[in-house]
């Protein structure tokens, strides 16, 4: 599914879910897609020849939410097709996982592949819910190019492959980017969202 087709039907409706997803890194500022956002807003995102996660992050929600207008993001989990980089913009492939909230259907979550460039895939359905992480706010405020902006600032400028949006169910949970040379792991850092706080993902 190409992104041109999402966002015409977009324009059909009229309007965008709610979703405040799009934040401001320190060489990317994006305005936020939300109710009625005008036509040329929308030109603007179907014609770009790359989307911004959080611009591709409104987009996928939105369509999700046609279907499952309770579902709520759970994670978000990108890759560097060519490896490691310090250019957050090549992490252009990814996964979104959502939780559908729905008491009275079958499926209880649902993965949709995505990549930067508007390819979107049809989704993958589960029976069962997503656990181990708490659901990502539909308001998040910061860019990955912003969170790897104040990681390198603290001193870890290394080059990742992974980057993933989530928040983990553990004592005081944190909205947060992990970067990470192995998928999932505990190699690398976590960059707060509300504070820009930096420590170990496992730390």
């Amino acid at each position: 599914m190409k992104i041109k087709n999402i966002l015409a039907a977009t324009v059909v409706a009229g309007a965008l879910a709610t979703t405040g997803i799009l934040g401001a890194g320190a060489a990317q500022a994006a305005t936020p897609l939300r109710a009625a956002a005008p036509a040329a807003t929308l030109a603007e995102l179907r014609d770009a020849h790359q989307l911004t996660l959080l611009e591709l992050i409104d987009v996928v929600r939105y369509d999700v939410r046609e279907s499952f207008p309770t579902s709520t993001l759970m994670l978000a989990d990108g890759a560097s097709p060519s490896g490691p980089t310090t250019d957050m913009y090549k992490v252009t492939d990814w996964r979104f996982v959502f939780n559908t909230n729905d008491p009275t259907s079958r499926i209880k979550s649902l993965q949709v592949n995505a990549t930067l460039a508007g390819a979107i895939q049809p989704p993958t359905y589960y029976t069962a819910p997503w656990g181990g992480v708490a659901s990502i706010p539909d308001w998040v405020g910061m860019s990955p190019e912003l969170a790897y902006h104040i990681l390198r600032t603290a001193g870890h400028g290394n080059a990742y492959q992974y980057v993933s949006l989530l928040k983990p169910l553990v004592a005081n949970p944190q909205l947060q980017y992990h970067f990470s040379n192995i998928r999932g792991g505990c190699d690398g850092f976590a960059v707060n969202v509300n504070d820009g706080v930096v420590q170990p993902i496992c730390g």
